[in-house]
């Protein structure tokens, strides 16, 4: 049974490692040196859990802690989506994502914005099936990581009429 609820600070050990889980896996998939980046990764993973858990939420699966998402600042930007590997393809990021636009929407926000790398087609292909469409792609430095990375912003308008819509160029299409 899955459980999305407020995240503790006795969590956040926890929730870092889940998220660090997450990103070694999608990196290693297109072939990236994760050893190279894991303790840069780590310490970000663990700083912003330890200090953000107040905007985490948490999925539980059957009592076990498989992920977590944030919207960092309370507004329509969501920060963060990591499901451990072991738990990934049950529905978990998409019930964590919903629960994350729920609280954006009661904000008064008109849409929900995320980003993520430009090569985690994957996570795209999610995005993109759950209402998003690629808004942009750009190029910014990761402080904890060091060194600049490839991203695309995301964008759900839950309105979809309220905004007019770029023609879609094919690009990051499924």
């Amino acid at each position: 049974m899955l459980v999305i609820r407020p995240a503790s600070s006795a969590e956040a050990q926890d929730l870092a490692k889940i998220g660090l889980a997450a990103w070694e896996n999608v990196i290693n998939l297109w072939g990236e040196d994760a050893g190279r980046l894991r303790e840069n990764a780590r310490n970000a993973y663990y700083d912003f859990c330890t200090r953000g858990w107040p905007d985490i939420l948490v999925a539980e699966w059957h009592g076990d802690l498989a992920g977590w998402g944030a919207c960092e600042k309370a507004d329509d930007f969501i920060t963060d989506l990591w499901v451990h590997p072991s738990f990934q393809g049950r529905g978990i990021g998409t019930a964590l994502l919903e629960e994350i636009e729920t609280g954006i929407r009661q904000r008064g926000y008109s849409a929900a914005r995320l980003d993520t790398h430009a090569r985690n087609i994957a996570a795209i292909r999610l995005f993109k099936r759950l209402g998003y469409r690629v808004k942009t792609y750009f190029v910014s430095y990761s402080e904890p990581l060091d060194e600049d990375i490839d991203k695309v912003e995301m964008i759900k308008e839950f309105d979809p009429g309220a905004e007019s819509k770029p023609e879609e160029d094919g690009l990051y299409s499924p």
